[in-house]
């Protein structure tokens, strides 16, 4: 492995990932790639003990764990990415959870960057019918943060296909009825697979009185990546 390879994968796991992919951005089209040829994905895994108490609804509990595992992402990309600096890179770390301001006309719900798309290309899953990533060992009980780099890394870009088969569980779980049901390809515009205002609202509308910016998490729940590792 490059040895610059080997000291951010070090980096990364010693502060919490639970793996480290190095993903080729090179064939992204339109400036999604934000002129950064190359990408480290961070995956952090969600406790297991705790998503286990999700039931019909998210709780508290999972609300709190939520956000401290995405301080704890974008503490592990700084990290990384003022290791690469310090190298003679440029980099951008993308915060773990973010939506940007919207105008009239665009995605209300968009980030920086897709995690998800580096994550894929890195060879670490594939995006499930619930628009969440699929790990291939832990399931969509994951965070994902994502540095952004020109670095001397060396990196890949894995054509994946969805695994999710013919399976429908987190069509039926979904509690705002969301989720097409629809099969992932790569390309594929998030807006196939799921609605995110109406998932969006019904979260607003139904569990405020969690937290603000509560997340449901019965998709992923649900999922029988994420119960065979219960």
């Amino acid at each position: 492995m490059n040895p610059l390879n080997e000291k951010i994968e070090a980096l990364g796991k010693g502060l919490g990932a639970a793996q480290v992919g190095f993903a080729d951005l090179s064939s992204l089209e339109n400036g999604l790639n934000l002129g950064y040829p190359g990408a480290v994905s961070v995956v952090v895994r969600l406790s297991k003990g705790i998503l286990a108490q999700i039931e019909d609804a998210p709780t508290a509990t999972y609300f709190s764990h939520y956000r401290i595992v995405n301080r704890l992402i974008d503490e592990i990309t700084l990290r990384v990415a003022l290791a690469l600096e310090e190298g003679g890179a440029m980099t951008l770390a993308v915060p773990a959870s973010q939506s940007l301001p919207s105008v009239k006309g665009e995605n209300p719900y968009r980030g920086l960057f897709a995690h998800k798309t580096a994550a894929v290309l890195a060879g670490m899953g594939w995006i499930g019918k619930s628009a969440l990533f699929i790990h291939r060992d832990y399931g969509p009980a994951v965070r994902l943060g994502t540095v952004l780099t020109d670095a001397p890394l060396d990196t890949v870009a894995v054509l994946a296909e969805s695994e999710c088969g013919s399976c429908q569980a987190c069509v039926k779980a979904c509690p705002s009825m969301s989720i097409e049901g629809k099969l992932w390809k790569p390309g594929m515009e998030r807006s196939y697979l799921l609605d995110a205002h109406s998932c969006s609202e019904h979260m607003k509308e139904a569990y405020q009185h969690i937290g603000r910016g509560s997340v449901c998490g019965l998709c992923m729940v649900s999922c029988p990546h994420f119960r065979k590792n219960l």
